[in-house]
């Protein structure tokens, strides 16, 4: 196995990962100690695994709800709708600031949100830079069947085309 480190230039990685769009979400963790939500933006998330139900989200070192995602830890996974680019604005700084979008108690879900998974932790992997790999089992999910996703692309939030929009662009370029 080579053990030497890629010769991709970093930027030249993010310009073409920028042109993968992804859903925009919140990881969020209440301090069990003074009940206190730490949340984080996030577009690094995906499924692993079906049954039993596992997901992977990746977090930088200076993530807000990190130091709360130890082993067996609960958090939400909350998936932002179209009109939340406010919430996932705020949660990617590393201080927020403004009201919060979670209730006073329970599980700290984005009212609105298209899709809350609740999760608990089942391991954290270490990777290059201080990241952090959070794996959790998903025990719950909620989903609003009607709402539309928030969307990550091209370094902008975005929503999906309507089936109208997307026909008539695709019968345009034919």
């Amino acid at each position: 196995m080579n053990s030497s480190l890629p010769t991709l230039d970093s930027d030249r990685f993010r310009e073409v990962l920028s042109n993968w769009a992804a859903t925009v979400g919140v990881i969020a963790v209440r301090d069990p100690d003074d009940g206190r939500i730490y949340g984080t933006t996030i577009t690094s998330f995906t499924p692993v695994h079906a049954d039993p139900p596992l997901v992977l989200v990746s977090l930088g070192a200076g993530a807000q709800a990190l130091p709360f995602l130890q082993e067996d830890a609960r958090y939400v996974i909350n998936l932002l709708a179209e009109g939340q680019s406010r919430i996932a604005s705020v949660y990617a700084d590393s201080y927020p600031v403004g009201p919060s979008p979670f209730p006073d108690d329970g599980p700290p879900v984005v009212e609105g949100a298209l899709a809350a998974l609740h999760c608990r932790v089942n391991s954290l992997v270490a990777v290059e830079g201080g990241n952090r790999l959070v794996l959790g089992w998903v025990e719950e999910a909620d989903l609003d069947p009607d709402a539309r996703p928030l969307l990550w692309h091209r370094r902008a939030t975005t929503t999906l085309a309507t089936p109208t929009e997307s026909s008539a662009a695709s019968r345009s370029s034919d």
